[in-house]
């Protein structure tokens, strides 16, 4: 494994900071929070801070209380108790976090800004980086222009608090995993004008894929000011260093799903080259928020972030894609290429508004107008060639010549959106949700002329208290989403658009019940997937359909038993493709049937210690995936999760177990030729003191 020299240097200046804050954060003992089991709020689908018995969409909001206590190690582990999303959608993946969301690819977001612009791969968040995680579910473009029709996963990360609090936390797990992390927030000064946060995470571990490490530097230091009453500034900061290699190894459908005994492949078989393969991630990100009440009607906001991200991503995998029912050549071996790319990202993105309330009669308003930009700029070099085959039986990788960089041509990808919401209350008991919005979309490639893409997108719903607790809804929104970049032939992608009408009904008896119900139905045109005659291209289908039901509660119930509660089910269909073989057929890699269940429950053990237990199962259906060979099924799985916890006082240790089973799957595997391995059995433990 990499030495990562800098690591202690960096875990050493966050706990030096930490011990510079004020003497008077140390006097008050922090306890446990409560975990946020029935969230009520969210600001996602109106960029106001808005009820979810207020919204006429569906949205899903999870704590990091919450996730935390789940086992999440990275973004996508977050969402795997939210209905309707795929949380895991191609097993375990390091290079990405890669979810679906009614059958279709979401946007991920990070405080209400684009955090992803195209397939060149950047560091991956750091959930003990994030306060929360909401999900909204659908086309959402109008108050965010690059919205993908399966919704937005936004993130929201931790800010300063004016309450002084501490924590600090060993963390040793599976695959050998060391980490320690670090979150300290309080006052800086003696009128709280100004607060501070620092969170730190240096970790040393290996993965489930052999030879790879999965290590990670990171510092995130921010304050806030608070000069008076009506604003707050806040600035966050982020310093990252990512050192790991792709997990997924492209095993060969006949030698994983295909096959049984010896000749079925360990999931953590490593076909690549241990002094080649690498995605080291380097990131450094400023984000700015401002928030300013000219009066008690209307209030400003602001959010800025610069991003600059530099990424050595190289790979070498098994060529299964010519011959996929036999990968093997005369010898017995496995041909191999070698994929890398070093793309230098560097992002710009903004979005301003003002927020306006007044009446009109019997109606109430909040009236939002904005405007949002965004500048995505990448150059990168990259390298693809025809390497030495490996015995997939006995992997040992020699003779290997890299394949040499080439340039690549700069990109530059810029959007600008103008935006206008009126949220409509009557009564305090129904709201109707109006919204237009106006996008300009500009992509450059080096050497191509300029694309311009531009859209009016619209949305209208309404929800209603037609009985106590009983609200049903209605809504139809669209979606927009230029796609940057070219694909492996030269040719600009086109923007994927999208539609989707939804109904349901939310339940909240109480402040510790939500149920929501809902229909949907979604098109989408221009959808990128595999290209079926090039496996490093990417083709734009006709047109996909996506229909389907969603069940989602949380509850608080008797015993003060917490639980979660989800079930979906999806029926996404290609209605229009250039590829015949898949028209008509199930969208490919997307499992029909979702359903979870999280319940946790505390013990009281004395005075000053109480015990937590946690225990969960994920049931994933079965996935179908077409080609010109045919049509290939990958059977569903279920998978449980569990957790003990044991608080005295300041102190904390607490044992997560995630595919408590060790249950070996696939997710999925195509047929194409190639599986991707699912996410074995994770055992992490953590002793954590808080101050």
């Amino acid at each position: 494994m990499r030495d990562y020299v800098p690591r202690r240097r960096l875990l050493a200046v966050s706990l030096s900071l930490a011990a510079t804050m004020p003497a008077a954060w140390a006097q008050d003992a922090a306890t446990l929070d409560t975990v946020t089991v029935v969230a009520e709020r969210a600001t996602t689908a109106t960029k106001t801070e808005t009820a979810l018995t207020e919204t006429p969409q569906a949205i899903s909001v999870v704590s990091s209380d919450l996730f935390r206590e789940r086992g999440a190690l990275n973004l996508q582990d977050t969402l795997r108790y939210s209905a309707g999303v795929t949380a895991e959608a191609f097993g375990l993946d390091t290079r990405a976090d890669v979810s679906t969301v009614r059958g279709l690819d979401p946007v991920q977001y990070l405080d209400g800004m684009r955090q992803l612009f195209n397939y060149s791969p950047i560091a991956r968040p750091e959930v003990y980086t994030l306060d929360r995680v909401e999900v909204l579910r659908g086309p959402s473009s109008v108050l965010y222009g690059a919205g993908g029709n399966g919704g937005i996963i936004n993130a929201i990360s931790k800010r300063p608090q004016f309450l002084p609090a501490g924590e600090l936390a060993l963390q040793y797990g599976s695959f050998d995993r060391k980490q320690v992390q670090l979150d300290v927030t309080g006052p800086l000064n003696d009128d709280d004008t100004l607060a501070g946060r620092v969170v730190a995470v240096a970790r040393d571990s290996g993965m489930q894929t052999d030879r790879l490490p999965d290590d990670r530097l990171l510092l995130s230091p921010s304050l806030t000011w608070r000069p008076g009453d009506r604003t707050e500034v806040t600035l966050i900061g982020l310093f990252q260093r990512d050192e790991t290699g792709s997990s997924q190894q492209f095993l060969p459908v006949v030698s994983t799903l295909q096959a049984s005994g010896p000749r079925r492949l360990d999931v953590s078989t490593f076909l690549g080259d241990e002094d080649y393969d690498r995605l080291d991630a380097r990131q450094n990100a400023a984000t700015l928020l401002v928030e300013h009440r000219l009066n008690d009607t209307t209030t400003l906001r602001s959010s800025s972030r610069y991003v600059d991200a530099r990424t050595t991503f190289q790979q070498i995998f098994p060529d299964v894609y010519a011959t996929p029912s036999n990968p093997f050549n005369a010898d017995g071996l496995v041909e191999r290429d070698a994929y890398a790319i070093k793309p230098h990202i560097r992002i710009f993105t903004t979005d301003n508004n003002a927020e306006y309330a007044f009446d009109t009669g019997a109606f109430s308003h909040r009236l939002l107008v904005g405007l949002d930009y965004s500048e995505f700029r990448q150059s990168s070099h990259s390298a693809f060639g025809r390497i030495t085959p490996i015995d997939i039986y006995d992997p040992v990788s020699t003779g290997v010549v890299a394949p040499e960089y080439v340039r690549d041509p700069d990109q530059r990808n810029t959007q600008v959106g103008l935006y206008l919401q009126d949220q409509i209350r009557y009564a305090d008991r129904v709201s109707l949700v109006l919204g237009l919005r106006r996008d300009r979309a500009r992509s450059t490639t080096e050497g191509s002329d300029t694309q311009t893409d531009e859209a009016t997108t619209f949305k209208v719903g309404v929800i209603g208290e037609v009985a106590a607790g009983w609200s049903p809804y209605v809504s139809y929104s669209e979606s927009f989403l230029p796609v940057a970049g070219l694909d492996f032939y030269g040719d600009a992608f086109k923007p994927v658009r999208g539609s989707q009408y939804e109904a349901g009904v939310k339940w909240a008896p109480n402040r510790t019940a939500l149920v929501t119900a809902n229909v949907y139905r979604i098109e989408e045109t221009n959808r990128a997937t595999n290209d079926p005659e090039n496996v490093l291209n990417t083709v734009q289908t006709g047109e996909i359909r996506s229909q389907g039901f969603e069940l989602e509660g949380a509850f608080v119930i008797a015993g003060d038993i917490a639980l979660n509660t989800n079930y979906s089910y999806n029926d996404a269909e290609v209605t229009r493709s250039n590829f015949a073989p898949e028209v008509g057929q199930r969208l490919s890699d997307m499992p029909r049937h979702l359903a979870s269940a999280w319940a946790a429950k505390t013990f009281a053990v004395s005075d000053d210690a109480q015990l937590r237990v946690g225990l969960g199962g994920r049931y994933v259906g079965a996935t179908m995936s077409t080609a010109g060979d045919g049509v290939l099924r990958t059977p569903g799985y279920t998978l449980a999760d569990a957790l003990v916890a044991y608080e005295l006082r300041d102190w904390s240790l607490s044992l997560n177990a995630t595919n408590l089973f060790d249950r070996q799957y696939y997710a999925p595997c195509r047929a194409f030729g190639d599986c991707f391995t699912g996410t074995g059995r994770s055992l992490v433990g953590t002793v954590a003191y808080r101050f």
